[in-house]
C-alpha cells in the first residue's frame, strides 16, 4: 500500500527549502487530543470502536488517531490491509491471545494474520493506520513481512537504548533518554520515545527532512507555538522550523518519522525561548477554532 505522499526536502545554496512532492496531510502544529469529540462507526474495521481523529490523508485513508474500545470488545480471526501501530493509553488490548497493557507498543504489518483482538475490560489506545484499514475475515492472510513485525515491547522494562547521534541529537543526551521502538529495514522510518528532564531547556532550533509526528504522553512542554499539555498531537511536514522547547515538568513523548529517517538540521532561532510563550499553533480552519485559548494546565492540588 502507498504511503502518505511526503515531501522530499533540502536545503538550496541560498538556504531555501526545496521539496519535490506536496504534503497530503495539513500541517497540525499542534492540537489536544482533549480537544477533539469521539466519533461513532466511522472506521469498519474497528466497528464498535470510538475514535478522536488526530490526522488524516484523504487521499490514502492513513490516519493516526486514538481508539476507545468498549468492555467487551472482540473480534475474531482477520487480517488488515494496512499496518496497524499502537501504544495502549490506558486498560488493555489482546492480540493473538498477548496481552498489552498501559505503556505497551506494537507494530503489526498489513496482512498479519491475527487470531482474533479483544479489550475485555476496555482500553484507549493512541493507532496509527498506514492506509485506510480494511478487515479482511479469517485467519490465512497475505504474505507479510515478518521484518517489519514488532510483536509487543513493554515501556515499562525501563530500557532506554535511542541513538542520539544517529539523528543528530547529540545535545540532548545529558537532559533526556531515547528508546527505539521500531526503525523500518526498508524506509529507514523510526518510531521512538523521548523522555526528558525537568527544567531541561533547549536552545535551538531544528529541521527535519522527513515529516515529524508525535504525541506528548506526559508532562508539559513549552515551545515557538505555545505550551503544550499530555495529549498534545503534531504532524509536522519536512524542513518546517520549530523550537527551541523546555519544560518545567519533564516529558515523554512518542515520536515517529514518516518518509525515511529523522535527521536533524540546527539553526539559530527566530526569538529567544521563553517559559510562557504566545499561543501560535498551526492548524487546518476545522480546528482552528478548537484551540483559539491556551489548553490550561491540569489541576495539581
Amino acid at each position: 500500500m502507498a504511503p502518505d505522499r511526503v515531501s522530499i526536502c533540502r536545503l538550496d545554496s541560498g538556504g531555501a527549502v526545496e521539496r519535490d512532492t506536496v504534503m497530503a496531510r495539513p500541517h497540525i502544529e499542534w492540537i489536544q487530543a482533549q480537544a477533539l469529540s469521539w466519533q461513532s462507526d466511522i472506521l469498519p474495521a474497528r466497528d464498535g470502536a470510538e475514535a478522536k481523529i488526530l490526522s488524516r490523508d484523504e487521499e490514502s485513508g492513513a490516519l493516526s488517531c486514538i481508539l476507545r474500545y468498549p468492555a467487551g470488545y472482540r473480534r475474531s480471526c482477520e487480517w488488515l490491509s494496512a499496518d496497524e501501530e499502537f501504544w495502549v493509553l490506558d486498560g488493555a488490548v489482546e492480540v493473538d491471545g498477548l496481552a498489552y497493557g498501559e505503556h505497551c507498543y506494537a507494530h503489526l504489518p498489513r496482512g498479519m494474520p491475527r487470531s482474533g483482538f479483544a479489550a475485555p475490560d476496555g482500553a484507549v489506545v493512541l493507532t496509527f493506520f498506514s492506509t485506510l484499514p480494511v478487515a479482511t475475515l479469517g485467519g490465512v492472510g497475505r504474505d507479510f513481512d515478518e521484518r517489519r513485525l514488532v510483536r509487543r515491547i513493554d515501556a515499562a522494562d525501563n530500557v532506554w537504548d535511542g541513538d542520539f547521534e544517529a539523528m543528530g541529537l547529540e545535545s540532548m543526551r545529558s537532559t533526556a533518554r531515547m528508546r527505539t521502538l521500531r526503525q523500518d529495514p526498508d524506509s529507514g522510518e523510526i518510531t521512538y520515545l523521548t523522555a526528558t528532564i525537568p527544567f531541561r531547556l533547549g536552545q535551538r532550533s531544528e529541521r527535519h527532512p522527513v515529516v515529524q509526528e508525535f504525541f506528548l504522553l506526559s508532562g508539559e512542554l513549552a515551545g515557538d507555538r505555545g505550551t503544550m499539555q499530555a495529549g498534545a498531537y503534531c504532524w509536522r511536514p519536512p524542513m518546517v522550523k520549530h523550537a527551541p522547547y523546555g519544560s518545567w515538568t519533564g516529558t515523554l513523548l512518542l515520536f515517529r518519522s514518516v518518509g525515511g529517517p529523522q535527521t536533524t538540521l540546527w539553526e539559530d532561532p527566530d526569538m529567544p525561548f521563553a517559559w510562557k510563550p504566545p499561543h501560535a499553533p498551526v492548524l487546518p480552519a476545522d480546528l482552528a477554532l478548537l484551540m483559539i485559548s491556551p489548553w490550561p494546565r491540569p489541576a495539581r492540588y
